[in-house]
Order: structure tokens, then C-alpha cells, then sequence
């Protein structure tokens, strides 16, 4: 109940911080068009009814980074009809080049794939560690690369 109660500004703060880029186009949005306004409570923005057009405009802004937000993405190309090999890149044609020198492959499939699978928890046997794609984001230093092959 505790988080209904907190101010829309606070969830932005947060969503901003945890690199939450829906919600945070959706507060961006909402505020703009003065549905809400940065002091309501949360709940006032989860009870906020959109139209389909509304949730396509949020969509296109958040597809279109008007936040700046991501600057680093995570793309999935299909190896084969099981395996997927997953991407950090600025966008998709980094990772599509990137999997070319590796794989020799031009791919013209390739899948946004952060929201679904940023906080996807992927296990490591040598270490014996499970880690985000976010952690894993977080400690990578050079870009474009390849992060793993995963079936799915």
C-alpha cells in the first residue's frame, strides 16, 4: 500500500535510477499533457485511463528515447530455431555487424529485446553466480558485445 502512497516525482526518481523506460516515458507523458502532475500519488497514475493512440504515443517516445535513457540496449538475433544470442549495443545495427563478424550471418531479425529480458536472471556455473542482463550491463566497459547464446 506503501508504494500507492508515494509521490509520482519519487516513482520517476526511482524509474529513472533502475533505467525503467516505459514508466518513465509514461510519467514524462502524463505530466505533459497535465494528467497528473509530479506531487499526486501513484496510484493516481495507475488509475489514469489511456487511450490506444496514448499508448501508442508513450510507446513512440519511449522507442524513440525522447529521455535520453538508453543509451546501451539489449538485442536478441536468432542463431537457429532454438537459440537466441543476446546483445549489448547503441542499436540494432551494432549488434547486427557485431553478429555478422562473429557468426559470419547478416541477420535482418533482430529483437528489442530489454524490457522482456533486462532483469532476466542468467546462472554462471564457474562462478557459481546468477546475474542480470542489467548487472552484466553494468559491468561491461566496451560496446557493442556479445553477452550470451540462450535457448528460448
Amino acid at each position: 500500500m506503501a508504494f500507492y502512497q508515494q509521490t509520482i516525482q519519487a516513482l520517476f526518481e526511482d524509474v529513472l535510477f533502475y533505467d525503467e523506460p516505459y514508466t518513465a516515458h509514461l510519467i514524462y507523458y502524463s505530466v505533459k499533457k497535465g494528467k497528473v502532475n509530479l506531487q499526486d500519488p501513484v496510484s493516481k497514475l495507475y488509475d489514469m485511463p489511456l487511450t490506444s493512440e496514448e499508448h501508442a504515443e508513450i510507446s513512440r517516445m519511449k522507442e524513440q528515447d525522447v529521455l535520453a535513457m538508453l543509451k546501451i540496449k539489449l538485442y536478441a538475433i536468432k542463431r537457429n530455431a532454438t537459440t537466441y544470442a543476446f546483445y549489448f549495443a547503441k542499436n540494432a545495427w551494432e549488434a547486427r555487424e557485431l553478429h555478422h563478424q562473429i557468426y559470419g550471418q547478416w541477420e535482418n531479425r533482430i529483437v528489442d529485446a530489454y524490457n522482456q529480458m533486462i532483469d532476466r536472471g542468467l546462472y554462471f556455473p564457474d562462478t557459481k553466480e546468477t546475474k542480470t542482463f542489467r548487472e552484466l550491463m553494468k559491468e561491461t566497459v566496451v560496446f557493442p558485445r556479445l553477452v550470451c547464446e540462450m535457448e528460448g
